[in-house]
């Protein structure tokens, strides 16, 4: 009976692992159904993914045209000698591709293709290389201009913080300083001149005066047969010229720079709009942006096109507004803020920076020009009468105080001239 018992026993387990076996076989393709599964929704997720929109072939062809134009071309060094360097005067597509603002618009060889079928821009048969239209001369090569940061504007109210590079050998800072001193304004000083140092380089701080950033801007002087140009420090430049700098230096550009921005913060007119300051103005051109929509024109008779056309005034471009006859607002071309277009006689639009106007006006504001009105001059005849009715203690006592302060002033700079003096002989020693 147990010799039975167990020869059942061993034919049990090989019933078990062949039904196991048929079990699995049976279970392989539940497996393989989720591998299906996990495959499908994976192309189901790729397929739901958004697709890169193709950029739109009206401004890669403004794009384009812009890069090969004579605007760009006199300053784009990179382009010019690559341009000047082919005899035909082809340019590789492939730096075109390798700008900033096409990488943006991520445009493909074939989006430029078939933007520059409706252009005058020559295209050659290989599809690879471009050229101006009739292989038109290059311009001739300029140096770009530098244009201010925005933090920039009155970085030099207290006082303009210049330079002088490559200045010729066995050449101090005493010559440099005659140099400058000739050609400035009269009573206008300059406060400290620098040491040159190993690259040839001086840095000195000028009194502050009227057209004083255009002056510097502009200048430069004769120095051992060499020609020396003046550049304005800023950014990390400016910031080590002023490290370098004598504290009471420091501290006398800060007084002035305060005194400055309280001159500055006066009323400004703008068209028929009136402004405590600059700011204010620039708050409500934003404002004007902000309120419209895509598309939507200004109307010619309202107060907002009129503002807008007298801060256009103040484009770098002279000739911008002309045959100007609406103003409306839309999306730039160059991204997706939005900016003003200009609507012209003839039906063309072109978009013009309010951020360059608004930093012109920042420069040179138009402040409102006190007149003298009846009221104003009964209200003027008035204060001089109780000016009058003042006790003599109290005229006293002010006129008391203005001659302290003044004398205080006069003992600063006193201070500073010697201090200046003491500087200019120990280093005329060494």
């Amino acid at each position: 009976g147990r010799r039975e018992k167990s020869c059942h026993r061993s034919i049990v387990p090989g019933s078990e692992s062949s039904a196991m076996a048929d079990a699995e076989k049976k279970e392989e393709p539940k497996g393989e159904k989720r591998k299906d599964e996990t495959s499908t929704g994976e192309e189901s997720k790729e397929s739901k993914r958004l697709k890169p929109t193709p950029p739109d072939s009206a401004v890669v062809r403004k794009q384009v045209e812009y890069y090969l134009s004579d605007e760009n071309l006199k300053y784009d060094k990179f382009f010019h000698e690559k341009i000047a360097e082919n005899k035909d005067g082809w340019l590789d597509l492939t730096l075109i591709l390798q700008c900033n603002k096409m990488k943006t618009m991520r445009a493909t060889k074939d989006d430029v293709v078939a933007a520059l079928k409706e252009s005058k821009i020559e295209i050659n048969e290989d599809n690879t290389s471009l050229r101006r239209p009739g292989n038109a001369p290059l311009p001739k090569l300029e140096a770009r201009p530098t244009h201010q940061k925005k933090n920039s504007f009155h970085a030099h109210d207290g006082g303009v913080v210049t330079m002088f590079k490559s200045i010729p050998e066995e050449q101090q800072w005493a010559q440099v300083k005659a140099a400058v001193q000739e050609k400035l304004p009269p009573k206008v000083s300059l406060w400290h001149v620098g040491q040159v140092n190993d690259k040839h380089e001086c840095t000195m701080v000028c009194a502050p005066f009227d057209g004083d950033m255009t002056f510097f801007e502009t200048l430069s002087i004769e120095l051992a047969g060499s020609t020396l140009k003046c550049e304005v420090c800023y950014g990390d430049v400016l910031q080590k010229a002023l490290k370098e700098m004598p504290k009471h230096i420091r501290d006398k550009r800060e007084r002035e720079s305060r005194k400055r921005q309280k001159e500055r913060n006066r009323p400004i007119k703008l068209g028929t709009c009136h402004f405590n300051n600059v700011a204010m103005l620039r708050g409500r051109v934003k404002e004007i942006l902000n309120s419209r929509s895509d598309g939507e024109q200004l109307k010619p008779d309202g107060s907002d096109f009129k503002l807008i056309k007298s801060l256009l005034e103040f484009h770098p471009s002279p000739d911008k507004s002309k045959g100007l006859v609406g103003i409306k607002v839309a999306r730039s071309s160059h991204g997706d803020s939005r900016c003003f277009y200009m609507i012209r006689e003839d039906g063309t639009e072109e978009d013009f920076s309010a951020k360059k106007c608004l930093d012109a006006v920042e420069q040179n504001p138009p402040y409102v020009q006190p007149e003298e009105k009846t009221g104003d001059k009964k209200a003027q005849a008035k204060a001089a009468g109780a000016k009058k009715e003042e006790p003599k203690g109290a005229k006293e006592k002010t006129e008391e105080k203005k001659a302290e302060t003044k004398e205080e002033e006069k003992k600063e700079e006193a201070k500073e001239e010697k201090e200046e003096e003491k500087k200019e002989e120990k280093e005329e020693k060494v």
